[in-house]
């Protein structure tokens, strides 16, 4: 199961879809208020959508692949329903909890929606993306379809993710860490900092690339989360 990044969607991870999909049962997903899924209409969580829609499909455990968000999620994900989850592959992760120096703020008015994505494109987090012409094609893309709900609202998803930065030692599932080593400096803290304390966790620094590695280096990513799944 891939898990998508903030303001992007499942498209993302075609590179990985396409390579992995002949040995695999692949899921992707649109999470809540993002690509084609519904925004909020009250309170929610993204683990308890993913819980809900894994159980929906049949699939009580699964290897989870997150990106930025979407490792925040599977991270929380694995305090909650360990058993669920068969492995971790984390890319550029967030953690819940972790206090980022980053500003992550974008103002937005539902009038002019258009200024607000290319302001978030011109985000620190994408300069090494912009660098690639095929996977910034496919980033704009992405910015351009969300629907800026979380920019324009008071997120009314529930919390309860806010102490995963302190409970990671107990997440003992195999997992990969995997960063860019042009990603942004907090990003390079977490990565660094989970094998220290996740006692079945092995941190890779792929050159060239920043956060998006799958997009910026699909060819490198694409064989760690092959070795990765070998080993698991």
């Amino acid at each position: 199961m891939f898990i998508h990044g903030f303001s992007l969607d499942q498209r993302m991870w075609t590179p990985q879809v396409d390579r992995f999909r002949a040995g695999f049962t692949v899921l992707t997903y649109d999470c809540r208020g993002f690509g084609r899924s519904s925004v909020p209409t009250g309170p929610y969580n993204h683990g308890d959508d993913l819980r809900l829609l894994l159980l929906t499909l049949g699939a009580p455990a699964v290897h989870l692949v997150g990106l930025s968000m979407g490792g925040r999620i599977a991270l929380s994900f694995a305090l909650r329903w360990p058993a669920a989850v068969r492995s971790l592959a984390l890319i550029g992760t967030d953690v819940g909890g972790y206090r980022h120096q980053i500003d992550w703020d974008v103002p937005a008015c539902a009038d002019n929606l258009d200024a607000a994505r290319q302001q978030w494109l011109r985000h620190e987090l994408f300069r090494t993306t912009r660098r690639h012409p095929e996977a910034w094609v496919g980033v704009t893309r992405m910015v351009g379809d969300y629907s800026g709900w979380h920019w324009l609202r008071e997120d009314e998803r529930r919390p309860v993710d806010t102490d995963t930065w302190d409970r990671l030692d107990e997440i003992t599932v195999p997992a990969s860490v995997i960063v860019g080593r042009d990603d942004l400096p907090d990003f390079q803290r977490i990565a660094a900092t989970l094998p220290a304390r996740m006692s079945h966790a092995r941190r890779t620094v792929v050159p060239g690339a920043g956060h998006l590695v799958n997009l910026e280096a699909p060819d490198v990513c694409n064989a760690l989360l092959g070795r990765h799944l070998s080993a698991v």
